[in-house]
């Protein structure tokens, strides 16, 4: 009796312990996938967040693109609006300058006129005292003709040589007269004639300064259109250069991008087969140490009934993990 309830002991002491290593096996696979899992969310996790790194940096870069776009942009208007400016101030420059060479002919032509009155001036004070001087003549030849005769009327007793000697010195006195009068007359055409002569220098002058000043008008604006021809061809060129070089800098970026893009490609891929090839390689060991665990586990329980099924069931087999008591 104690025979059998020492193998039913046994039987019962072996069942626990395969419940046990069942239960610890499962517990193991469990511990695995658990590990499997979690391994697989970190993996998810780290590619999720080189994912959202991927796709931060392409953020950052499409806005650094914008802004630099802006910038120039930016830059562009700027320059415009200083080359705007320029222009203005030019125009403004140039009429200032019309305004001033304007002025300055109005006070030409001014200064001419007051000279020409000032001339007209002199020759009309000339004239009056030339007038002045003709009527003293007058008077004194009229007084002269007057006391001469008062002396006739007086020595109408003398004889008739006194009275022609009267008479030829009153004929001298009268062509000295007349001559001065020529002489006047004469002196008048030639102050009319000197005057005339001035007043067209004087005009012709004033012509030659005005067409000169035309001239020196025509040929700034020459220059000014010149000027501003040149530089209209110097900002195209600069602007020509400016697109290339911005054109060449945005091929140089998109190239840059492309490459960058194919680089990301290949991490990518690279990532996948790693996190792929360490999975299977993970499930492979898995299943590897759990193969191995199960078929050495059945081997000793095979090794231990072939044992006993030897033995006849006479003798029992020591069990290490059981206590003295129970195995006495």
């Amino acid at each position: 009796m104690s025979l059998i309830d020492a193998n039913v002991q046994t039987l019962v002491l072996r069942m626990d312990e395969r419940d046990r290593i069942d239960a610890e096996r499962r517990a193991e696979r469990a511990r695995l996938e658990a590990e499997w899992r979690e391994q697989q969310r970190a993996e998810h996790a780290r590619l999720d967040a080189e994912r959202a790194e991927r796709y931060r940096l392409e953020v950052e870069q499409r806005e650094e693109i914008r802004r630099e776009r802006e910038r120039r942009e930016a830059e562009s208007a700027k320059e415009r609006e200083r080359l705007e400016a320029e222009r203005k101030q030019a125009e403004a420059d140039s009429k200032k300058e019309r305004e001033r060479l304007e002025a300055e002919s109005v006070k030409e032509r001014e200064r001419l006129e007051a000279e020409r009155q000032h001339a007209e001036a002199e020759s009309k004070k000339e004239r009056e005292r030339l007038e002045a001087e003709r009527k003293q003549a007058e008077a004194e030849s009229k007084k002269e003709r007057e006391r001469l005769e008062a002396e006739r009327k007086q020595a109408e007793a003398e004889s008739k040589k006194e009275r022609e000697r009267l008479e030829a010195e009153y004929k001298k006195a009268d062509a000295e007269w007349r001559q001065t009068q020529a002489q006047w007359h004469q002196a008048e055409l030639e102050e009319r004639k000197e005057r005339q002569r001035v007043e067209a220098e004087l005009w012709a002058e004033h012509r030659r300064q005005s067409a000169e000043r035309e001239q020196r008008e025509v040929e700034r604006q020459r220059e000014a259109r010149e000027q501003w021809v040149e530089y209209r061809r110097v900002e195209a060129e600069r602007r020509a250069e400016y697109e290339k070089r911005l054109d060449e800098r945005f091929d140089n970026m998109d190239r840059h991008y492309l490459e960058i893009k194919a680089d990301m490609k290949d991490l990518k891929k690279t990532v996948i087969i790693t996190a792929i090839t360490a999975s299977l390689a993970t499930v492979f060991g898995v299943a590897a140490f759990n193969a191995t665990l199960l078929s050495g586990m059945i081997s000793s329980f095979e090794s231990g009934k072939n044992t006993a099924r030897a033995q006849g069931g006479k003798t029992l087999l020591p069990i290490p993990f059981l206590r003295p008591s129970t195995q006495g």
